[in-house]
C-alpha cells in the first residue's frame, strides 16, 4: 500500500483534503492482461507493482462493496489459506448486499434516481427498489434497460414506471437522456437545431421522439370513472351551482387516499410535432413526425401499439452499434478509473479507444456472457492488472493512459459515508429496515384502496358522492365558525384559545375522512374481497400481519401509532439479540437500554447512503462531501473543499465515531496494550498496521496523552488523504 506520511491533527488543519475460457487457453481476465501487456510493451512503459493483501482487500471492498472493511475482515482475509483467496473474495463481495448498495449509487447518480421527486411517496419508493432488486438478482443488462424503457403499470405494481415518471411532461427530455445514458450520445442538442459538433438533425431528434412521445404519465388509479363522474357533473345544467361545487369537493375527497397511485401507459395516437420556428426545408412547422431510429436498422412495426416495445429491443439489441460499448465502457472504468472512452457518454462516429483491440473484446466479451453484468465485473475484478499499485500520475490526456494499473482517486461522496457508517454500524447492511416496511406497508394499503375502488360502478360512486357532499356541507357549517373563532382569538392574542380551535377543525377534518373511508371505501374492500397481507421482516424478526382496519392504518393510509410501536418493539427484539456479541449483557436493563437506544440512532442516522434519502437533503454529509444532487446525469463532484475540511475538524461526527458503542471503539477495546490498540485503529481506518517511525511518533505521546491517545490517532487518521483514497 502507498502511505502517506504520518502527520500531526494540528499539521492537518491546512493540508486535509487538498492534497470463460476460449481464448488460445486464456481465460478473459488473462486475455485482458495479455492485450495489456502488449500494448505496454509497444508504448515501452512498465505495469505497477503488484499489491499486498491488505492494500487490495480496502480497495476492492471500496470498489465492489462501496465501504472500506473492517479490521476484522481483513484479518479474517489474511488468516485464509487458499491459492485462490483474491478471486474468492471478489466472488463474496459481488454476492453481498453491499454490492447492491454500492451499485445503487452508481446507477442513482445515472438514472437520477430522486426519493422526492416523480410520484411523491409511492413511485419513488418502488423505483427505487426495482433498482435495487434488479441488482440483487442480477438482472441481465439488456433486459434491465428494456424493462425501464417500456415501464407500463401502476407504481406498486411496475416500479420501473419510476424512469418515464422522473422526466414526467417532459417526453423530448426523457428520449434524450435515454440515448445518453445506454447509447452514450449526445441528442439534446439536436432538440432546436442541427448538432452543431455531430451528424445528428433535428429531424432526427424529432424521429427518435416519436418511439416514447406516447408514454402517458397523467393516468392515475380510478382517475378514468371521476373523470366522467367530473364531466357528467359539469354537463348537468339543471344542477344547482352551489351542489355542483360541493359535489366537486366531494369528489375530490373520496379521491385523495389514491392520489398518489401514478400509473404509466402508452398512447400510441400521440406523435411528437416540429417546432412552430422550425427553419429546415425537409419539412414545415408543426409537422407530426413519425419512427425512425438514429443508426442501425429500422425495427419493422405493424401497428402503432408496438412502437415503444419495438424502439426497446433495437435499443437493447447486441447488433445496436453503441448499447454493449456504453455498458462495457462504464463498467471498465468501474473497476479501473478511467474509461477506455472518455466522457463514457459522448460517442461520436470518429470515437476511438484507448485500446482498441481491448475495447473490442470487452464488447464482445459483453455480449458472450449476455450482458451479465457480475461476471463482467469478476473479469475485470479478476485481471493481473487490477491488482497492481495505482497511478497517482495526473493523466491530461485519457486517450493516451496504458492502464498500467487502476487510478488512484478519491472516494466518492457515498463511499466516504459508508466507510465512516462501517466505523460505527454494526450491522451496516442492514438498511433502514423501518422505512422499507413502512413503504411496503403503505403501497399495500394503496393497492387494497385501487382494487376497492374498481369494484365500485359509476351509479354507485355517484351516490357515494351526494352522501359525502351532504356530511361535508354539515361539517364545513363548523368548521366557518371554528375558523371564525380562531380570528377572534388571534384577536385577542388569546394562543391558548387557538390551539384548542385549531385541534377540534382538525377533529372535524379527521371525522369527514373516517366517514370517507367507513361509508365508501370500507363497503368496497368487502365487496371486492380484499385479503389481509402479511410482511416477512428481516432478520427473523417475524411476521407483520396488515388490514385495512383502524388499529393498523389510518384514513389516510398510514400506519398508526399502534403499528408503529408493534414495528418498534420487533425492532428492539433485534438489537437484544445482538448484544451478547458485543459482549453486553440482555439482563443489564442500563446496558439494554444504552445499546438499543445506539442501535435506534445508527439504524437510522448512519445507515449505508443507498439506503437514505437519494440524494441526501442540503446540509447532509454527503451532500457536502459532493454527493449529485440528481437533477442531471453525473453530477457528483469529488473535489475538495472548506467546508468538508471543517465538516470533519469541528463537526460532531467525530464524536459519534468514538462512541463507546461503535464498532471502531469495540475493536480497539479488545486490544491488550497500546500498540495493539493502535494496530486496530490503523486497520480499520486505513487497512494496515502502522510502521515503526508512525509508532514511535505516536507512542511519545502516550504517556501524556491517556486514554485520549486513541481519539486523537483516529482524528489524524480520518483527515489524512491516505483515508480519503482508493489506491
Amino acid at each position: 500500500m502507498m502511505k502517506l506520511p504520518f502527520v500531526t491533527a494540528a499539521f492537518l488543519s491546512a493540508a486535509i483534503l487538498f492534497s470463460g475460457t476460449g481464448f488460445s487457453g486464456q481465460n478473459p481476465s488473462q486475455k485482458i492482461d495479455s492485450i495489456l501487456a502488449k500494448s505496454w510493451k509497444e508504448k515501452g512503459v512498465e505495469p505497477g507493482k503488484r499489491i499486498d493483501d491488505q492494500t487490495f482487500v480496502r480497495r476492492i471492498y471500496l470498489d465492489i462493496a462501496g465501504r472500506i472493511p473492517t479490521a476484522e475482515e481483513i484479518r479474517a482475509f489474511e488468516a485464509g489459506k487458499s491459492k485462490n483467496k483474491r478471486a474468492e473474495l471478489v466472488d463474496e463481495l459481488l454476492d453481498s448486499e453491499g454490492y447492491v448498495n454500492n451499485m445503487f449509487n452508481f446507477w442513482a447518480d445515472i438514472l437520477r434516481v430522486h426519493s422526492q421527486q416523480g410520484g411523491g411517496q409511492n413511485v419513488a419508493p418502488q423505483y427505487i427498489d426495482f433498482v435495487k432488486d434488479s441488482l440483487r438478482e442480477n438482472k441481465p443488462y439488456d433486459q434491465f434497460v428494456y424493462e425501464l424503457v417500456t415501464a407500463e403499470g401502476s407504481s406498486y405494481q411496475n416500479g420501473a414506471i419510476g424512469y418515464y415518471y422522473r422526466d414526467r411532461n417532459m417526453p423530448l427530455d426523457n428520449m434524450a437522456n435515454t440515448v445518453r445514458v445506454f447509447l452514450g450520445t449526445r441528442l439534446e442538442c439536436a432538440q432546436c437545431h442541427n448538432h452543431p459538433f455531430d451528424k445528428w438533425t433535428q429531424m432526427d431528434f424529432y424521429h427518435m421522439a416519436a418511439f416514447t412521445y406516447g408514454v402517458s404519465t397523467q393516468n392515475r388509479q380510478g382517475s378514468n370513472i371521476f373523470q366522467e363522474i367530473q364531466r357528467k357533473m359539469n354537463a348537468n345544467r339543471d344542477m344547482d351551482r352551489d351542489l355542483k361545487r360541493s359535489m366537486q369537493r366531494a369528489l375530490q375527497e373520496i379521491r385523495r387516499p389514491v392520489r398518489n397511485n401514478v400509473s404509466v401507459g402508452y398512447r400510441d395516437d400521440r406523435l411528437p410535432q416540429l417546432p412552430h420556428d422550425y427553419q429546415y426545408s425537409d419539412a414545415k412547422p408543426k409537422e407530426k413526425i413519425t419512427e425512425k431510429v438514429m443508426f442501425g436498422v429500422d425495427p419493422e412495426i405493424t401497428s402503432p401499439g408496438e412502437r415503444l416495445t419495438k424502439y426497446a429491443e433495437w435499443m437493447t439489441s447486441p447488433e445496436n452499434p453503441r448499447f454493449t460499448k456504453v455498458i462495457a465502457n462504464r463498467l471498465w472504468k468501474q473497476a479501473m478509473g478511467l474509461g477506455l472512452v472518455e466522457p463514457v457518454d459522448e460517442f461520436v462516429d470518429s470515437t476511438t479507444a484507448a485500446n482498441p483491440d481491448l475495447f473490442t473484446f470487452l464488447e464482445e466479451e459483453m455480449k458472450r456472457q449476455d450482458y451479465d453484468i457480475k461476471s463482467f465485473l469478476r473479469m475485470n475484478y479478476n485481471t493481473d492488472v487490477n491488482q497492481r499499485e495505482a497511478v497517482a500520475d495526473e493523466i491530461y490526456v485519457p486517450s493516451e493512459y496504458a492502464f498500467t494499473g487502476p487510478v488512484m482517486r478519491r472516494m466518492t461522496a457515498e463511499q466516504i459515508w459508508d466507510s465512516v457508517v462501517v466505523l460505527v454500524n454494526p450491522k451496516p447492511d442492514l438498511g433502514n429496515w423501518r422505512r422499507q416496511q413502512e413503504t411496503m406497508i403503505r403501497n399495500a394499503g394503496s393497492e387494497m384502496l385501487s382494487k376497492a375502488l374498481k369494484s365500485k360502478g359509476e351509479e354507485e360512486l355517484m351516490r357515494d358522492v351526494k352522501k359525502i357532499a351532504a356530511l361535508q356541507k354539515n361539517l364545513q357549517k363548523r368548521t366557518i365558525e371554528l375558523q371564525e373563532a380562531q380570528a377572534e382569538a388571534r384577536k385577542n392574542k388569546d394562543q391558548e384559545k387557538v390551539r384548542e380551535l385549531a385541534q377540534e377543525a382538525r377533529q372535524v377534518q379527521n371525522k369527514l375522512r373516517r366517514q370517507v373511508y367507513t361509508q365508501v371505501y370500507q363497503p368496497a374492500l368487502k365487496k371486492a374481497k380484499v385479503e389481509t397481507v402479511s410482511f416477512e421482516l428481516p432478520e427473523g424478526m417475524g411476521t407483520f400481519e396488515m388490514k385495512m382496519d383502524p388499529t393498523k392504518i389510518d384514513q389516510n393510509g398510514r400506519l398508526t401509532n399502534s403499528a408503529f410501536r408493534e414495528l418498534e418493539k420487533k425492532e428492539e427484539e433485534l438489537f437484544v439479540k445482538d448484544m451478547k456479541s458485543a459482549g453486553l449483557d440482555p439482563e443489564d436493563q442500563k446496558q439494554r437500554r444504552g445499546y438499543v437506544g445506539f442501535r435506534k440512532n445508527v439504524s437510522q442516522n448512519f445507515a449505508r447512503a443507498a439506503n437514505l434519502s437519494s440524494p441526501a437533503p442540503p446540509g447532509h454529509f454527503l451532500r457536502q462531501f459532493g454527493q449529485s444532487d440528481r437533477e442531471t446525469i453525473e453530477n457528483a463532484e469529488q473535489a475538495a473543499s472548506v467546508p468538508q475540511a471543517l465538516t470533519m475538524l469541528n463537526g460532531p461526527l467525530f464524536q459519534t465515531i468514538v462512541n463507546q458503542q461503535t464498532v471502531l471503539v469495540r475493536e480497539v477495546e479488545k486490544a491488550n496494550t497500546t500498540e495493539e490498540k493502535i494496530d486496530a485503529i490503523y486497520l480499520s481506518l486505513l487497512g494496515r498496521t502502522p510502521d515503526q517511525d508512525e509508532k514511535e511518533v505516536i507512542l511519545a505521546d502516550a504517556e501524556t496523552r491517556g486514554d485520549k491517545l486513541y481519539q486523537d490517532v483516529v482524528f489524524a487518521l480520518m483527515n489524512t488523504q491516505e483515508f480519503y483514497f482508493v489506491q
